[in-house]
């Protein structure tokens, strides 16, 4: 399949033509209802000015002949890669509306997608990704739209990825002209479900982020230039020789460069990335909480917006903070977990090669989310406290709709490891340990579930039998009947640390093995050893009760002792599967990932003993449902 193909879901990172993807052949345009008087342009760029002066660029675009009193409802996003892009020294052309914001408009809806301050054509300097100051600006933006004489009063938030988090933390700011939310691909947590899961840095893939973020933010023509890493990056997202489109009037282009030129302080995620090792990180306005939903949770449930989500199962964690999401917050909400890469622009099956989603996959998906905003923002439907989730099983491909999680019918099973790498129904009353050394070139795979996120690509497990012999692995026997397995599961390992283990880490794997050999990669689970120590569940807020209790605070961060067995439990990434009759289970132990995750310790030396057998053998646990 042709890259240029592949990696069509980037321009979803990149501009704000793709917010959603919408590929569904527009309706037949909404004839705006109201008095008569002069049309409104069907796309305005301007500034809105926020309570603390700073200027945000925002494109408005509306169906076309709308008069004031149209009523019109408004779908709102905010972005943080250019809301729209023009070519640099060429005249920016006149009117017209992007792919997404024609299919909106043409269903009677206004669209108005704004840079976020300090990000695109907007002023202001980012003091923090994902900062407080950054999301407020979503309640003067929905203040500034009801106010408008076409609108109706209501907004609807939405966006993928970073703009899925902006739409998200929207909800919590108390602003009752926002009705629903549609957040597409979002972090819910970005310290545990993206850059830090288990307290381990995805290293590699967001150093290249980053650099995206410092030509996004860099002033002048000359941003994709500056070498030839830069220059092939740009190549790769599509940025060469474009700039920010200005706003209107003949000041545009002297006003965007005036706003490029305060970008140049912007705080870098990948910094904060590297030095924010804990949790309980700060620096000023920068943290690990303040871009959280989870750390909102009273705030989103007191605003009562209604929420439907949608996240792929091999997409970061974005299906853990979906589940959290759903048992944190009493809030009315639809979400839908799928096989879908980041932003759902193609398929991420593991049994199953990668393709892009037909036209009728990408319209199922968006007409969810239009019926969702019919009801809630241009219907005034009050939300009822439902709420679903609705989820694919791997291997089985079926969906199914559930209001409780765990669904209905879970138990929990274990698989104790035993002697000769077997993972059996139950101990046997022996007791050992085998050897694992850390390999440094043993990984997932360029095209694993932490490089989608930050790159919108497809999701690629190629067959792991050859990997796998470098690593650590315990395998069922044949199952005698189909084992569904759906929710979050866990590794319990009993740990002696060896040589250079003190700050070392380990990578679990979840595979199924299938009567010919070969080995499908379904889930991981990934915990720096420092922050092994668990917390009182008591202790543990409510989002995060499928999660083990730890606080990935500095205070609780140990250094694992050689020489003395550890009990460390890893939380796996939730899941769906069907494992068939004849499959075999096999858990699979690493101690790094240099594929997505920086090397612990980093030259790449540590070696363990992992015990098996007696009362703090090491097992396995599923959530099997019956």
């Amino acid at each position: 399949m042709r890259r240029g193909v592949l990696r069509r879901p980037l321009a979803a990172l990149v501009t704000a033509a793709a917010v959603l993807g919408l590929s569904v052949a527009p309706a037949a345009a909404a004839v705006p209802a109201g008095p008569g008087g002069p049309a409104e342009p069907t796309l305005r760029s301007r500034y809105v000015t926020m309570p603390d002066g700073v200027r945000l660029a925002v494109d408005v675009h509306l169906p076309q002949g709308t008069r004031a009193g149209a009523d019109l409802p408004t779908v709102l996003s905010t972005q943080r890669y250019w809301r729209a892009r023009v070519r640099t020294g060429e005249p920016v052309p006149p009117g017209g509306a992007g792919g997404e914001a024609e299919r909106w408009t043409s269903r009677g809806y206004a669209f108005v997608v704004a840079d976020l301050r300090g990000t695109g054509a907007s002023f202001g300097t980012l003091t923090s990704e994902l900062g407080a100051d950054l999301t407020a600006d979503s309640g003067p933006l929905s203040d500034w739209i009801a106010a408008q004489p076409w609108s109706n009063g209501r907004v609807g938030t939405t966006g993928i990825s970073y703009g899925g988090d902006t739409a998200m933390l929207a909800t919590s700011l108390g602003n009752h002209h926002i009705t629903a939310a549609a957040p597409i691909s979002y972090d819910f947590d970005p310290y545990e479900d993206l850059v830090r899961p288990g307290g381990v840095l995805i290293e590699p893939r967001i150093a290249r982020y980053g650099l995206l973020l410092r030509v996004l933010d860099r002033a002048g023509g000359t941003t994709c230039e500056t070498d030839e890493k830069t220059r092939a990056l740009c190549a790769d997202f599509g940025l060469t020789g474009l700039q920010p489109r200005p706003v209107d009037g003949p000041d545009g282009q002297a006003l965007l460069a005036a706003a490029r030129a305060e970008h140049a302080n912007n705080a870098n995620l990948v910094d904060m990335a590297r030095t924010g090792v804990h949790r309980d990180y700060r620096d000023g306005p920068k943290s690990w909480t303040v871009g959280s939903v989870g750390e909102r949770t009273d705030a989103v449930e007191a605003g009562r917006v209604p929420v439907l989500t949608r996240a792929g199962w091999l997409d970061a964690g974005t299906a853990n903070g979906v589940l959290s999401q759903f048992t944190g917050l009493s809030n009315t909400q639809d979400s839908w977990i799928g096989p879908w890469n980041h932003g759902a622009g193609s398929l991420a099956d593991p049994f199953r090669p990668p393709r892009p989603l037909t036209a009728r996959e990408h319209a199922e998906n968006d007409q969810r989310v239009v019926d969702f905003f019919d009801r809630y923002v241009r219907g005034s439907a009050r939300p009822d406290g439902r709420r679903q989730v609705h989820y694919y099983t791997f291997n089985e491909d079926v969906w199914r709709t559930t209001t409780r999680w765990p669904v209905p019918g879970t138990r929990t099973q274990r698989f104790p490891l035993g002697a000769g790498g077997t993972l059996a129904a139950r101990a046997d009353g022996h007791r050992g340990s085998d050897p694992l050394t850390l390999d440094p070139t043993a990984g997932t795979g360029p095209l694993d579930r932490w490089n989608t996120n930050l790159t919108g690509d497809e999701v690629s497990y190629p067959d792991r039998a050859a990997v796998d012999a470098r690593l650590l692995g315990y395998t069922s026997a044949p199952l005698t009947a189909d084992t569904r397995v759906t929710g979050n599961g866990k590794v319990t390992l009993d740990v002696t640390g060896l040589e250079g283990s003190a700050r070392g880490a380990l990578h679990v794997y979840l595979e199924d093995v299938a009567p010919d050999g070969r080995v499908t990669y379904l889930t991981e689970g990934q915990l720096a050893l420092e922050d092994r120590a668990v917390a009182d569940r008591r202790d543990n807020p409510d989002w995060r009760r499928l999660r083990t209790p730890r606080s990935y605070a500095a205070e609780d961060a140990e250094d694992l002792p050689q020489g003395r067995a550890q009990r460390v439990t890893v939380d796996l990434q939730p899941v769906s599967v069907l494992f068939r009759s004849g499959d075999r289970i096999r858990l699979t132990v690493a101690a790094a990932n240099p594929d997505s995750f920086e090397l612990l310790p980093a030259d790449g030396r540590a070696s363990y003993r992992i015990g098996w057998g007696g009362d703090r053998g090491s097992a396995l646990e599923l959530p099997v449902v019956r």
